[in-house]
Order: C-alpha cells, then sequence, then structure tokens
C-alpha cells in the first residue's frame, strides 16, 4: 500500500498527501517559570549475592537409652520414698510411753490377786528407754530386779490400744 490511502505519516518522507492543506502552526504556549519537578528516585545499588539461609535444623529425637534411664531414676527415687514414709508412719504411729510401761510391768509383778505376786520390785527398765510403737503382736523386753535378783520379762502388745500382758519373769 503506497497510495493516497495511506496516512502520511506512513509515507517515505512524511510529505503530505496532494490535495491536503498543509498543516496550520499552533500558537505558542506562554513559557513556565519554574523548571519541572521530578520525583528522586533512589539510585539502585548492585545486589550482592547473598548466601543461603541456613537449612533449620530439626531436633534431634532423645536416645531411648536416655528415656529409660531417667524412668529408672524416677521408678527408684519414687520407690525410696514410698518405703521411707511407710517406715515414718511406724515410728510416729501411736507409741506406748516406756515410763507408764515400766510402772505398769512393776504393778503386775508385784500385785498378788491379778499380777505374779513378787516381794520385791526394785527396778525396772524397758525397751532400752524408748518409746514402743503400738502394733499387735509387737514385743519388748524389761530388765527387772526381783527379790535382789535381775530378771527379764518380755511384754507383748495385744491390740491398738496398747494394751499389754507381761509374761513371767525369767
Amino acid at each position: 500500500m503506497s497510495g493516497p490511502e495511506q496516512p502520511w505519516w506512513a509515507r517515505p518522507g512524511g510529505a503530505p498527501l496532494p490535495g491536503t492543506p498543509p498543516p496550520q502552526p499552533q500558537p505558542a504556549q506562554p513559557a513556565r517559570t519554574s523548571p519541572p519537578q521530578h520525583q528522586a528516585r533512589p539510585v539502585p545499588r548492585p545486589q550482592q549475592p547473598q548466601p543461603a539461609p541456613p537449612a533449620p535444623r530439626r531436633p534431634k529425637p532423645p536416645d531411648r537409652r536416655l528415656i529409660g534411664a531417667a524412668l529408672a531414676a524416677v521408678a527408684v527415687v519414687a520407690v525410696g520414698i514410698g518405703l521411707w514414709a511407710w517406715n515414718r508412719t511406724d515410728v510416729a504411729g501411736t507409741q506406748l510411753d516406756v515410763r507408764q510401761a515400766e510402772a505398769g510391768v512393776a504393778e503386775i509383778l508385784s500385785d498378788p490377786i491379778h499380777g505374779y505376786g513378787a516381794n520385791r520390785v526394785m527396778a525396772v527398765a524397758c525397751n532400752n528407754g524408748d518409746n514402743p510403737v503400738v502394733r499387735v503382736g509387737a514385743t519388748f523386753t524389761c530388765a527387772v530386779e526381783i527379790n535382789g535378783t535381775l530378771r527379764r520379762v518380755v511384754v507383748e502388745i495385744t491390740d491398738d490400744n496398747g494394751t499389754y500382758a507381761v509374761d513371767g519373769p525369767r
């Protein structure tokens, strides 16, 4: 297409078509007083290659032997505490006053009707001076001086209230 149907700007040299009026000059616009404002753009800096971020570390699963050892230690501690508490209930349980037991043993040994009718009960020392724990069937011994002779007496606790039975002197 190279003819009058082509616009003037597409033709070589940009000449106007024959029979068209020449372009009219445009009136001049007044000059601006201030230069055009441009927004400042930051100067792009060349990017340096950055090292790749470290791969996220997955925590290691705990060693099964370590878990087993920890559980065994906890079990040993729990058993130890249980045994200690069980022993403490015996110690902290109801105790028989050894001084009252000594007086009671002396009375039973010297009582002619309900006891053994010993003539002279001089000294009674039971359970090395320690208060015995009240448990049915528990026994303790008393050292007794009867008529100038040192004897041994076995005392057995018969109920949870601290009632006891005194065996004959040996």
